[in-house]
């Protein structure tokens, strides 16, 4: 039963030609926005998807109350279009929307509803994260357009157009309200998978950023990243709905990586039994090496790493059998292709980089006290980055570490050279979390210094991806149980 003075269920605006059986598509704009946040989607989804806009409160006619964005009210209207026998539903939501999405879907499994196949997010920092228009909130009208303008991408006729900014504001300031009075609480994982969309060119929320979102399903979870800033869905939408489409359907087929992507696997072996025994799977050394193990957790998770990388190569079209991978003088193995990897391994997690005609490195740490903090200093740091790491509060030296060895693990990685170079000849000392990093090298390896380092907030873990080039756009997913990992697909 409604409570007494709970707000009223929002209206939905149908977007798409559908056949009676089509799967449903709820989407949440992002602030501020209305349908028209969605034009880009009535031919992209005709046919595929019926798909239903909720109507937000102090846009198209409908009146703004203050605290008037309610999940649960969105929750409830949802619920009553799944009341009779229905197809199955996805919701999407973008920027803010993302957030109360992933609130709406909350209630739903509250309300006992049965779940959405898909979480879709777009642009949106995880829900523990603080969301930039939630800080903007004192600015003056003229103040906050120049933001929306210069930090998200918003249309530069927000200036010259006041008819519009009287539409836009009103409705901006409603959603940010909500914003800022969020508080996200710790309840059970979703269920179901999540997936992520990010922009390569977004100033607010970077794609490793949304790696964030993992955390919030006990299922799988991939991030696309887009060739686009902040607001996608104008510029990208088709492409948006492509990949959703593909993946709803369960159609996506094996690419490879773009000329500026990285695909990203993450394995977690504890969650993957059967790839821990697939032991025919093993090349004959793998398998000796294997027997060798004394503890049962430690052959399983290299057995499982193994198999890992075996099963997402033969994804990417390279068929090693169970035969040795081939190495290159040094021991750095390839393919004999153009698609190159890097893995590393860090207990039972399995963090695995593919790239498409160019190198790359990629490590791993869990997050875990230090063996020997003076050791790791003496053989890891520089005079620079020792002297900061002894600077550090306690409470920040084991990331700090972490991210450190991270990046000089996966340059070394990627240009091959391993620990045969001393980790303290190059440093990065004085970079910030969040920055693509850049080697400081001595004279002796000054080639470290064309490579440059993103790091992967993991959640229990750290990881880290060397490449050449200046940027790249992140391909993410976790592998999945099963007798092969879900197929690739390059987005762009």
């Amino acid at each position: 039963m409604r409570e007494e003075n709970a707000l009223p269920d929002p209206p939905f605006a149908s977007l798409t030609r559908y056949p009676p059986d089509a799967p449903l598509l709820f989407c949440l704009p992002y602030a501020g926005g209305d349908v028209s946040a969605f034009w880009a989607w009535r031919q992209a989804f005709d046919g595929a998807f019926d798909v239903r806009v909720v109507m937000l409160p102090g846009r198209a006619g409908l009146i703004a109350e203050p605290g008037a964005l309610a999940p649960e009210a969105i929750a409830r209207a949802i619920a009553a279009h799944l009341a009779a026998p229905a197809p199955p539903y996805a919701v999407y939501g973008h920027s803010m929307g993302a957030r109360l999405a992933f609130e709406v879907v909350r209630e739903l499994r509250r309300l006992g509803v049965r779940p959405p196949r898909r979480l879709y997010v777009g642009a949106a920092h995880p829900p523990e994260r603080q969301e930039t228009l939630a800080r903007w909130t004192g600015l003056g009208d003229e103040e906050l357009i120049e933001e929306l303008i210069d930090r998200l991408g918003a249309p530069e006729a927000l200036r010259s157009q006041p008819e519009v900014k009287t539409l836009l504001v009103p409705a901006l300031r409603t959603d940010m309200a909500w914003l800022r009075g969020y508080r996200h609480t710790r309840r059970e994982p979703l269920g179901h998978p999540i997936v992520a969309f990010a922009g390569a060119h977004d100033r607010e929320v970077v794609d490793p950023e949304m790696l964030g979102w993992a955390r919030h399903t006990s299922s799988w979870f991939r991030l696309h990243t887009l060739d686009a800033g902040h607001l996608f869905l104008n510029t990208h939408g088709a492409r948006v709905a492509e990949a959703i489409i593909e993946d709803f359907r369960g159609e996506d087929s094996p690419e490879r990586p773009g000329e500026d992507e990285v695909h990203i696997w993450l394995a977690d072996l504890e969650r993957l039994p059967e790839v821990c025994e697939a032991t025919d799977e093993l090349s004959p050394r793998e398998a000796g090496r294997a027997a060798r193990f004394r503890h049962r957790e430690h052959r399983d998770w290299y057995v499982g790493r193994c198999v890992v990388l075996r099963r997402l190569l033969r994804e990417y079209g390279v068929e090693t059998g169970v035969e040795e991978l081939r190495t290159r003088p040094g021991g750095k193995p390839y393919t004999g292709t153009d698609l190159t990897f890097s893995m590393s391994q860090s207990g039972g997690l399995v963090l695995v980089a593919l790239a498409w005609g160019r190198e790359v490195g990629a490590d791993i740490e869990r997050l875990r006290p230090l063996a020997d903090e003076q050791a790791f200093c003496e053989g890891a740091l520089d005079e620079r980055e020792a002297a900061e790491f002894a600077a550090l509060p306690e409470e920040m030296r084991l990331p700090s570490a972490l991210r450190t060895w991270t990046a000089k693990e996966a340059v070394l990685k990627a240009s091959g050279d391993g620990l045969r170079v001393d980790p303290a000849l190059f440093g990065f000392a004085g970079q910030q979390p969040g920055a693509a990093w850049i080697p400081d090298t001595a004279p002796e390896v000054a080639r470290l210094a064309q490579w440059r380092v993103t790091h992967l907030p993991l959640g229990r873990a750290i990881g880290a991806v060397a490449v050449r080039s200046p940027g790249f756009r992140l391909r993410f997913e976790t592998v999945r149980q099963g007798p092969q990992p879900h197929r690739v697909e390059a987005a762009g």
